[in-house]
């Protein structure tokens, strides 16, 4: 006899027994063509940790709710410590802990944080969905060789979020859905193959669903308790009670039916806020709390596999924002050197008021530098020197100041005043100039005393080559008429000379050779 529709299990029933001939009226979803694997991140402590709580020993909570009921959203360690715990109204958490650090909560500021986690997370993948409040889904299956296996790309995954000083559950799943259900109950569960899911997730209570309380209820009045007492009840019962889109849920967590996500999409720009628990001049600890922005930052450089070439920090207090930029000599996504030049810049720089907020911006994206290499010989080590040589400008313009290190260009000049310039280091120049000039040019010639008529340094010059004469630059108010000489001191130095051919005639040093 034909089972009645109402009667049908949720899932077919194994080969061999005395219903597989049956031919349900109601059939199951089709499974979806292509195999996904889905990795969700739980920010779950997202509420407390989107403030810098760098001061562990001071007891820290975040409040929800309105006038009198504002109650304990979520706390740290030192402060649950002091008896606090969520739930707990105001009134009793300040009975229990001396003088806590508390602020409400901020939802804006924490889709904010969400959205730049995401911006993080598309390092690793291109499909990247936001589940709101805490939560973030990546598609993972094209990426594993890249990372080297499942293993390793959680690993790296956890690794950055704890990099960033945020605390993350993850759970990995063939289906979307199934994913964010794991992870609400399980820490670390990882499933790879869609027929492991109705066993795994039989065992979930209701609660790892996103349903409301209410729908939980009427499930457990009537005895439904757990994802697997719900997949033996009647389809058309159970859609008829608590809707079809229950039905659905149930179906997608099972890899049953496809379900679409929206893809996160990188915005073309990082910008990252951060407010701290207390204001504060420290360096130190400045370097700290911007550590967690750079460290985003670096995941989303990844993510468009780009690097920055200025980017921006912002130090907020009480009358207005200080903003100090870096220059670096070639575009960089390392987090560590970015932090290592922030540290040196601010030895030397002046905070006028404690900061209480902390801003970073990354500027244009700039296209990182590649490698250089050879067809025939090995060139990776010279590019490595050249890296390395970059990465000294960059520190040393950091303690010393962008305009104490640069670059010298020569140009098409005969003045040797105005035949240089300064430029970015590395920057190409065209060769110019001449070439039997010395390298040492002083920067003001040096007036030279004459003895018999002969210029005198230390001794008679003796002229070995010259004149050269230079007369030029009347078009620019800056004309000169010179006879310039190679001579040689008594002590075999040579130096470059010249004697002005306008009276008084007077000689100057202007030069010495190596």
């Amino acid at each position: 006899m034909r089972s009645s529709p109402a009667s049908l299990p949720l899932f077919p029933a194994s080969p061999g027994t005395e219903e597989e001939s049956a031919r349900p009226e109601l059939p199951l979803p089709s499974a979806p063509l292509r195999k996904q694997l889905w990795l969700c991140l739980d920010f779950h402590r997202l509420p407390l940790e989107i403030f810098s709580d760098s001061d562990h020993s001071r007891a820290f909570a975040v409040l929800e709710g309105e006038g009198g009921g504002l109650r304990i959203c979520q706390c740290n360690d030192r402060a649950t410590r002091d008896g606090l715990h969520p739930e707990l109204p105001l009134n009793a958490a300040l009975a229990l802990s001396p003088a806590p650090e508390m602020r409400e909560r901020a939802p804006g500021r924490e889709a904010e944080t969400l959205n730049r986690l995401a911006a993080w997370a598309c390092q690793f993948t291109d499909m990247v969905s936001i589940e709101p409040p805490h939560r973030l889904l990546l598609e993972i299956r094209g990426s594993l060789k890249l990372f080297g296996g499942l293993a390793a790309l959680c690993r790296q995954a956890c690794a950055g979020v704890t990099d960033m000083g945020y605390t993350s559950v993850l759970a990995v799943a063939p289906t979307p859905r199934s994913a964010l259900w794991l992870c609400n109950h399980r820490q670390g569960e990882i499933v790879t193959e869609a027929a492991l899911l109705p066993d795994r997730l039989s065992e979930l209570p209701l609660a790892c669903t996103d349903w409301s309380q209410s729908i939980r209820e009427q499930l457990n009045a009537m005895g439904v308790l757990t994802i697997g007492d719900c997949l033996r009840l009647p389809r058309e019962g159970f859609a008829r009670r608590l809707g079809p889109q229950r039905l659905r849920e149930l179906d997608a967590a099972l890899g049953r039916c496809a379900e679409t996500r929206h893809r996160f999409v990188v915005p073309p720009v990082y910008h990252g806020e951060l407010e701290l628990l207390a204001e504060t001049l420290d360096h130190e600890r400045l370097c700290r709390a911007m550590a967690r922005l750079v460290e985003e930052m670096q995941g989303f450089l990844r993510s468009w596999q780009k690097g920055v070439q200025r980017p921006v920090f912002g130090f907020v207090h009480g009358d207005g924002r200080q903003r100090l930029a870096l220059g670096l000599a070639e575009p960089s996504a390392d987090a560590a050197f970015l932090l290592d030049l922030l540290a040196e810049r601010l030895e030397s720089y002046r905070l006028e008021q404690p900061v209480t907020d902390l801003v970073l911006d990354s500027g244009l994206l700039a296209d990182l530098p590649g490698s250089p290499r050879g067809l025939f010989a090995d060139t990776e080590g010279a590019g490595r020197d050249a890296a390395a040589g970059r990465r000294l400008v960059d520190r040393l313009r950091a303690r010393l100041g962008r305009d104490a290190v640069n670059g010298v260009c020569l140009l098409a000049e005969h003045r040797p005043e105005a035949a240089w310039k300064f430029v970015e280091p590395g920057a190409g120049c065209g060769r110019a100039g001449n070439p039997g000039r010395p390298f040492w040019i002083l920067q003001d010639p040096r007036e030279l005393s004459c003895r018999e008529g002969r210029p005198w340094l230390e001794g008679v010059l003796e002229i070995i080559e010259g004149p050269e004469r230079i007369e030029t630059g009347w078009w620019d108010g800056r004309d000169a008429a010179r006879d310039y000489y190679v001579a040689r001191n008594l002590t075999g130095v040579r130096v470059w000379i010249y004697q002005e051919r306008r009276s008084p005639e007077q000689w100057f040093l202007h030069g010495v050779f190596g």
